[in-house]
């Protein structure tokens, strides 16, 4: 019955004939796992007319399709600057999205919160049970334990450390969690749609409130010993650091958005920075805002942002003599600034590295983390539900 299912899961919508062909089991033995399944609510069995060549109708061809409704997953994108959930069915198609900004300074049981109230909200207006829901993934940012959901390390959530947030949100959610760090599901969304879909080695470099790194070495999302594998924000990349980064002068307190921000607040005494501040307006001075004011000429500006975009590109050649992917993906929050930059970052990447990978911006854009997880939910449906057929077939 198993080998049954995975065919339609993979093949469908198909005959039975086909189902057989496939498969290589019998004719009696396809229908009996058939009328179990259909039973069960895994497939569904429906009847499609064909025309013969004379345009008479001909016979009912039965068509076996997987049951895509049956449940439905639910992915969780905790980010520094927004919370996103989405719904999708079990085939991955959106049902339905919810985005809103995450209360960063209140604190973690103020996220978590904010979790369950947009969990809630998208649950009652698409008028789904909490039985509805085949799995939970969340991502998030800091080293993650992949099979316990400890957090042991976050630089950019406030009280964000030393806790199981897959407990901890499956206690708020009233259902298992699963958590895995952002960066990791991102490049498992890259794989399944987009830029790294067919590829077997690929990297997916997030560069916004911190920077994160997520790695597909021969097909495979690579998580490392214990979960931290990725964690490039802590290479000692900076030679200058008269700001004293807390380790070391590392990537991610420089090279992140929020390091162009501490730099610009380091020079705006110089001439240049007024300009760059009237830009801003009644907000406080960002990474975009510096980016655009270098579009517009600014020179200041143009200086803060060539120093990242070498110190990016040293950390992208870097991961490229390590792991040699055939494409490196650029994402996140600073991602849209950074890309009438990707010509210059390839040829500063090219001079340092033997090999340089195509250098991208991510075709999913901010949703990369939460397509992983929709991904990683709908694996674990299949799997319990293949489980629960060897269990019931033993």
């Amino acid at each position: 019955m198993a080998r049954v299912f995975e065919t339609v899961r993979i093949n469908g919508p198909i005959t039975r004939q086909l189902i057989g062909e496939i498969s290589g089991l019998s004719k009696p033995t396809v229908n009996e796992a058939l009328d179990i399944l259909q039973k069960d609510k895994l497939i569904s069995l429906t009847d499609a007319k064909t025309k013969s060549t004379t345009s008479r109708p001909g016979p009912k061809a039965q068509q076996i399709t997987f049951n895509k409704d049956r449940k439905k997953i639910v992915a969780i994108d905790i980010g520094g600057s927004n919370i996103r959930l989405l719904v999708s069915d079990l085939d991955g198609n959106i049902i339905a999205s919810l985005t809103e900004s995450t209360p960063l300074k209140s604190g973690r049981k103020a996220i978590l919160t904010k979790v369950n109230e947009l969990y809630e909200k998208i649950l009652r207006e698409n008028k789904l049970k909490v039985s509805d829901i085949g799995s939970i993934v969340a991502g998030s940012p800091g080293t993650i334990d992949p099979d316990t959901g400890v957090i042991t390390r976050s630089y950019n959530l406030p009280d964000w450390e030393n806790f199981s947030l897959s407990d901890e949100l499956s206690k708020v959610l009233k259902k298992q969690v699963h958590v895995e760090n952002e960066a990791h599901l991102a490049i498992y969304g890259e794989h399944w749609r987009g830029g790294a879909k067919d590829l077997a080695n690929a990297a997916a470099m997030s560069v916004g409130v911190g920077i994160g790194l997520g790695l597909l070495i021969n097909g495979q999302v690579y998580r490392g010993f214990n979960g931290i594998a990725g964690e490039v924000g802590n290479l000692p990349l900076q030679i200058a650091d008269s700001a004293k980064s807390p380790m070391n002068a590392n990537f991610e307190f420089h090279a992140s958005a929020v390091g162009l921000e501490r730099n610009f607040e380091a020079v705006k005494s110089r001439e240049g920075a007024k300009e760059i501040i009237k830009l801003a307006g009644a907000q406080n001075v960002s990474a975009k805002t510096i980016y655009a004011a270098a579009a517009k000429g600014n020179k200041l500006a143009t200086e803060l942002i060539t120093q990242q975009l070498e110190l990016l590109s040293r950390g992208i050649a870097s991961v490229c003599c390590i792991t040699n992917p055939e494409v490196f993906i650029l994402e996140g929050g600073l991602a849209p600034a950074l890309e009438p930059h990707l010509k210059t970052i390839s040829k500063m990447v090219q001079k340092i590295t033997l090999i340089a990978p195509k250098i991208v911006i991510s075709e999913l854009k901010d949703l990369a983390t939460a397509y992983g997880a929709l991904r990683r939910g709908i694996e674990n449906v299949d799997r319990a539900t293949l489980i629960s057929i060897l269990q019931e077939t033993a």
